[in-house]
């Protein structure tokens, strides 16, 4: 993650999601809930600390969706690779990996924030159990901006995965 990354107002919100769920546990178990339709109502009082806005799901997915990865990540710091660079590493570094490819494919053939949030819910799971340390901040920012650039976030997804950005590229990617 570069200087810049870290600075992200998303970067630095996980940094505080992610060190509170080690103190809190009662805040842990409800944001673990809050990428389940049937459950997530209980982290709603946590979200609308952080100045979510629960009315539209456009809006509340990304951070359900990430704020429960985070939560039940056994990391104490959020991870540094990027959403492409993580579902890499979570397949062995292996981009040929047919079931890898399979999922990014689903990944990259969304057209809203709420249906790659619900596509992302058990990649992220995924990607926790292998032990790839995905950026949350980053994830968060992708995310929250999805609609609004939906093919710059997928091609900088898929360049992630296929092989590394060009140098002097990565800054316009974010």
């Amino acid at each position: 993650m570069t200087e810049k990354e870290a600075d992200m107002p998303e970067v630095k919100l996980l940094a505080g999601v992610i060190a509170r769920c080690k103190k809190d546990s009662a805040f842990r178990a409800a944001l673990k809930k809050a990428d389940n339709t049937d459950t997530e109502y209980q982290s709603w009082e946590y979200l609308a600390e952080y100045g979510v806005n629960l009315e539209f799901e456009d809006s509340r997915y990304p951070y359900t969706t990430v704020f429960a990865a985070a939560a039940r990540s056994d990391k104490s710091s959020d991870g540094n690779l990027r959403l492409g660079q993580a579902l890499f590493e979570a397949y062995g570094r292996d981009s040929g990996s047919e079931p890898a490819r399979a999922r990014l494919r689903r990944i990259l053939a969304c057209d809203s924030t709420s249906e790659v949030c619900t596509i992302l819910r058990p990649v992220l799971r995924l990607i926790t159990s292998k032990g790839a340390a995905v950026s949350h901040g980053l994830l968060l920012r992708d995310l929250k901006y999805f609609n609004n650039h939906q093919e710059q976030t997928k091609a900088s997804w898929a360049q992630q995965f296929f092989g590394t950005v060009p140098e002097g590229k990565q800054e316009e990617s974010t």
